[in-house]
């Protein structure tokens, strides 16, 4: 007779759980309580390993191994990049967009980084941090020449404000400007963008935010399953 390589990994695999307690994985696998019994024979070990007959089969996930692959192809720079959106308080539905991430993974690197999904309404900012918040973005876009049909250029702009808005400044409580995570400056600058407001200049004339002239949009008020707000 000759053995079976499935079979012999197998058996070993369940021979480590049963060393090691962990009967239940065993059963997991579709071994029940009284073929494990059996197992403490060496007469029994010896049917299964050496029977030509296969006794087990094995499936592949292959959308498991195309995630496993994705993520392994990952730069080491867009790596830090969704852990860096991820701190500054990124929704699921924004790591989705730029880099193709499940709910699932999204949750798993919160996990591992150790932040917690933000939950419930956004505040509403000042008119002052508005004004600022524009400030800060339309310098750094014309700085940097992002163009907007460049979404992570765009992106990576965002998270250069939340970080310079979120530091703290040398300056009185009364002139602290609120925290504002990436989600709500981002969803701002979008509302800009759609709105025709950028670029700033019209012939050669600086175009105003129009702060007090026009209604500004409120924040979402609806989240999703997972603490992200919902537009």
């Amino acid at each position: 007779m000759s053995k079976t390589p499935i079979n012999e990994a197998i058996l070993s695999q369940v021979l480590h759980h049963m060393r090691n307690g962990q009967l239940r994985r065993c059963i997991e696998m579709g071994l029940e309580p009284e073929i494990l019994a059996q197992l403490q024979q060496p007469s029994v070990l010896s049917l299964l390993l050496n029977t030509p007959v296969t006794w087990c089969n094995v499936t592949i996930d292959g959308e498991m191994v195309k995630k496993l692959l994705t993520g392994a192809q990952r730069s080491d720079e867009e790596v830090r990049m969704i852990e860096r959106a991820l701190r500054l308080g990124a929704t699921t539905q924004m790591l989705q967009q730029f880099f193709g991430l499940s709910p699932q993974d999204v949750a798993l690197q919160r996990l591992i980084i150790g932040v917690t999904a933000r939950r419930g309404r956004w505040r509403e900012f000042s008119e002052e941090v508005d004004a600022q918040l524009w400030y800060r973005w339309t310098h750094l876009m014309q700085e940097n020449q992002v163009e907007l049909d460049d979404s992570l250029a765009l992106l990576d702009i965002a998270m250069l404000v939340a970080e310079e808005l979120n530091t703290p400044q040398d300056t009185s409580a009364d002139e602290t400007v609120e925290n504002l995570s990436l989600a709500i400056i981002w969803h701002r600058v979008q509302s800009w963008i759609k709105d025709g407001l950028y670029p700033p200049t019209t012939n050669g004339v600086p175009r105003r935010l129009p702060l007090e002239t026009s209604q500004r949009r409120s924040p979402p008020t609806v989240t999703s399953a997972e603490g992200d707000p919902v537009r």
